[in-house]
């Protein structure tokens, strides 16, 4: 069982060049500082710079930290992750310009220890969610880490998330030109590599190793790190884990895609898109009431921020064919998915029916790709619509998660990289139970929903962890996807083991997702499920052309804007 969360008493720890942090501590020597200041904002909107100083060389680390707005209709009890903030602790206050804040959680150092740092990126569709959630309160990783003699500093922070760090334009492009900047968004990764920066300045401070930093994230998370294995100016770090997320699970779009979104959240908040001042009166409107804009902009709650193609993060376009070995310099690399991805699209394929759907992949696919694609996922007509939705939900698992790491795998050229699916159900009362649904991982690999478990699911739990702090030492966790091909399976009978591409294919289909490589439209598959799915058509999404006329997904023009080149994708070996 793991130990209890609430503290014990106050410790104080001097940070070099910093000052002095006062956190809480727990049992077994761990300590927990909070609400850490990481970077500043002179206005929303702008690139976040590193903090590097404290007022009176002091921070009070016993609370947490403001937490980014988020859209109303996704504050509240999460049925993902269904952990409640510790006791201790008041629930934090959303404010902008001081989100910027991060958690560190250490275990019992001596001077000049240096540790492994594990800095975990929390998801949200890019839209919602923060570091302040109960699920990612690391106590218990960390106590268990010690345990068994494999220590780790834990790292969690927020980040800009929806509009206040997705939201860009020509005006915010023109500002942010003024104040010395390049590029137009991106934000909410901007925040990301201002905090890594953070950690390889003053980590040492808390005994982790600046020189041993692992990225990990699940989701919008997972989508965060695969973009900086691909950024231009990569943040410091040495290891990455991609979660539920790849680079190409949420769409990359251009300025003419934002400008759009942009201009239909003035018209909503009642600002004249073509004003000199539009980006100064939308800086004036309060950012809740910005934050409550996003779900009547985007016509429906399946809405997610979506990073842009700059020219100045990405090192490449970030498009299918960017999916290729990690940069050289990575030491291991690990991705991995749940069996039921695809259980979060449930309302939007309630919605539609076979017809629908079939109009709405033409608009990608030729009609012989759509037919053989709806084939292969026995979608036809006159299913009943547990069994349409189901079928649908295997299709997006795939197009939008599943696919992206196989490729990922199989494209590396890193000698440490591993591949994991979780299969085990959720046995918890929940409006998910019986699924291995997105985010279920999480409630196992922190430690901290034990009293839901049973106690085969608890070992599983302690498996996993042990298996993410044994890849941040940089050993291996289980073989290699170049020995074998073989995917650590957790689950789904609260048992793990590796399993080959061959054993597991009744399962996971590989066979099938092969079928549509060779069919050379790996990339329209998934841009077609992603505007169905993610109900694209009800915000409006296509983007103009530069003369203004509105695209159609299978011009050509229309998918290079979207996502880069369009072409037959190189089939990976099954």
């Amino acid at each position: 069982m793991p130990v209890s969360r609430t503290p014990t008493g106050k410790t104080r720890l001097p940070v070099n060049g910093l000052g002095v942090v006062e956190g809480l501590s727990f049992t077994q020597g761990v300590h927990q500082f909070c609400g850490i200041p990481y970077a500043s904002l002179s206005k929303r909107w702008t690139r976040s710079q590193l903090r590097d100083s404290w007022p009176n060389d002091f921070h009070d680390g016993t609370k947490l930290g403001a937490s980014a707005p988020n859209p109303p209709e996704y504050n509240g009890d999460d049925p993902l992750v269904p952990v409640d903030i510790a006791p201790h602790f008041e629930e934090p206050p959303e404010d902008e310009l001081n989100c910027l804040v991060m958690n560190i959680t250490t275990p019992s150092t001596d001077p000049g220890t240096k540790l492994p740092v594990m800095v975990y990126i929390h998801g949200g569709s890019l839209l919602f969610g923060g570091a302040n959630k109960g699920v990612f309160d690391s106590v218990n990783f960390v106590t268990h880490a010690a345990a068994r003699n494999t220590p780790v500093v834990s790292v969690n922070f927020n980040y800009r998330v929806g509009l206040g760090g997705f939201l860009a334009s020509s005006a915010i492009k023109a500002d942010l030109e003024r104040d010395g900047h390049q590029g137009f968004g991106n934000f909410g990764l901007y925040d990301q590599q201002v905090l890594l920066n953070w950690v390889n300045r003053y980590i040492a401070s808390f005994g982790g190793d600046p020189g041993n930093v692992t990225i990990y994230g699940e989701s919008a998370g997972g989508i965060s790190v695969s973009h900086h294995l691909v950024a231009k100016k990569p943040a410091p770090f040495h290891r990455a884990i991609a979660m539920s997320g790849n680079l190409n699970t949420i769409p990359t779009w251009t300025l003419s895609h934002h400008e759009k979104h942009y201009r239909a959240l003035l018209e909503y908040l009642g600002i004249d898109p073509d004003s000199p001042s539009s980006l100064e009166q939308l800086r004036s409107v309060p950012e809740h009431v910005v934050a409550s804009a996003t779900i009547p902009v985007e016509g429906h709650l399946n809405a997610t921020g979506n990073p842009c193609d700059d020219g100045v993060f990405h090192s490449a376009k970030p498009t299918f064919s960017t999916i290729a070995s990690p940069p050289v310099w990575l030491k291991s690399y690990m991705v991995g998915d749940t069996a039921d991805e695809g259980m979060l699209f449930t309302e939007a394929f309630r919605e539609r029916d076979f017809s629908t759907i079939k109009s709405q992949m033409m608009a990608w696919l030729s009609p012989e790709a759509t037919d053989t694609i709806l084939e292969l996922y026995g979608i036809m007509p006159g299913l009943k619509e547990e069994g349409f939705v189901k079928r649908m939900e295997e299709m997006a698992a795939d197009a939008l998660f599943k696919s992206h790491n196989w490729v990922a795998a199989h494209r590396s050229n890193i000698p440490q990289t591993f591949g994991y699916h979780f299969d085990q159900v959720c046995s918890h009362e929940s409006i998910f139970k019986g699924q291995a649904y997105h985010a279920l991982d999480l409630l196992y690999l922190f430690l901290n929903f034990d009293e839901h478990l049973t106690e085969g699911q608890r070992k599983l739990a302690r498996n996993m962890a042990d298996h993410f702090i044994d890849f941040a030492y940089g050993r291996d966790p289980w073989p290699r996807m170049s020995e074998g091909g073989r995917w650590m399976r957790y689950g789904p009978d609260e048992t793990c083991k590796p399993v080959t591409e061959t054993e597991d294919d009744k399962v996971r289909k590989y066979s099938r997702m092969q079928k549509i490589m060779d069919m050379g439209v790996y990339q329209e598959f998934t841009l077609a499920v992603d505007w169905i799915a993610g109900e694209r058509d009800k915000m409006g999404a296509f983007p103009r052309n530069h003369d203004g006329a509105e695209c159609k997904p299978r011009d050509m023009e229309a998918l290079t804007a979207l996502s880069g080149e369009v072409g037959r994708q190189e089939a990976i070996p099954a």
